[in-house]
């Protein structure tokens, strides 16, 4: 009994011990790993990506084709039904900026739709350019001339289709707007040009103005005025002299003196003895001296011409620097009478 007792807790204990090691054997194999399940995303290709472009539109031309013509949409009854129909093609992000562009609910509960605007479609006449992102996102990027703007569609792998999920717009600067500028320059700068030409001008005007006085009312320039003073020069000498005669029997005159008298008096009809009777042009010039008290050497008194009735137009000026930049200053004009010597100033 004793032997059969002990064989028992032999085979009980073994089994026991069976039990553990497989258990422990159990722990320590790994559990086999879950297999992974990847997404397949398919490439997007242009012609599919057009189509998918054609369809946002399409979705959104449909609602409104089904709008009254006050803009009511009669087969929605809330702005949640209208972003269920733009969910089919757009994304939550992009439905929701339409509905707040174009739509409102009124407080009645009524849907209205601006039918004066609309989003900015692809052109399937305009070129375009088409950009992998990320293996979910493509980019069409189009220029449209009309519309003066730059669109670019973004197109998503939505689990299981491609959407519209965003549409960004970039204004082009019109070509009058450039010209505008560009001839706004244009005018800046010639206005620009005419401002520093008058500035130039007023300069040369400034610095010609005493220049101008040398030009009498009689049409003499400088070189005539000079050539005036250096006659007149001659004439006071020959004048002086002549009074020296004058004290005994003679009155004579210098022969540039006979000259001018002598086409005088042609020139006004009259002869050579009439001429000789009348006040010479060194007397009109003192009786000017006189008559204005003038002591200044720097003041000259000459003869210019006479009139057509004969008297003596005489030019009081002054000369203003030296050399080949000096000119004339003239202080005023007088009228002597070749008869009496009354002495008249010209206005």
């Amino acid at each position: 009994m004793k032997s059969r007792f002990l064989m028992v807790i032999a085979i009980a204990m073994a089994l026991l011990l069976g039990a553990c090691n497989k258990d422990k054997e159990e722990e320590q194999e790994p559990a086999p790993e879950p297999e992974e399940q990847t997404e397949e995303i398919p490439e997007l290709e242009e012609a599919e990506a057009e189509e998918v472009l054609q369809t946002y539109e399409e979705t959104y031309q449909n609602i409104v084709e089904n709008a009254e013509e006050d803009g009511e949409l009669a087969d929605f009854d809330s702005l949640e039904d209208v972003q269920q129909e733009f969910l089919s093609i757009m994304s939550e992000e992009l439905a929701d900026d339409v509905i707040d562009t174009y739509f409102e609910e009124n407080e009645e509960g009524l849907i209205y739709i601006d039918t004066s605007e609309a989003p900015v479609w692809f052109d399937e006449e305009e070129a375009y350019e088409f950009e992998k992102v990320e293996d979910n996102l493509y980019e069409v990027e189009q220029e449209q001339e009309e519309n003066q703007v730059v669109v670019t569609y973004s197109i998503f792998w939505d689990e299981e289709k491609w959407i519209v999920s965003a549409v960004e717009t970039e204004e082009i600067p019109s070509e009058e707007s450039d010209a505008s500028n560009d001839e706004s320059g244009s005018d800046t700068d010639v206005n620009q040009s005419e401002q520093e030409d008058n500035e130039a001008t007023n300069g040369d005007t400034d610095e010609a103005t005493d220049e101008d006085e040398s030009i009498d009312s009689a049409g003499n320039t400088v070189e005539e005025e000079k050539d005036n003073q250096v006659g007149s020069d001659s004439e006071e000498t020959n004048s002086s002299q002549g009074d020296s005669d004058s004290k005994g029997t003679s009155n004579d005159t210098d022969a540039s003196e006979d000259d001018q008298n002598s086409d005088s008096a042609e020139d006004d009809g009259e002869n050579t003895e009439e001429a000789s009777g009348s006040i010479s042009e060194s007397e009109a010039e003192n009786i000017v001296k006189a008559y204005l008290s003038i002591d200044d050497n720097d003041l000259n008194v000459v003869t210019d011409h006479q009139d057509e009735n004969g008297n003596y137009v005489v030019q009081v000026y002054s000369v203003v620097g030296e050399g080949d930049s000096s000119h004339t200053s003239t202080f005023g004009w007088f009228i002597v009478n070749k008869e009496t010597g009354a002495v008249e100033q010209m206005q």
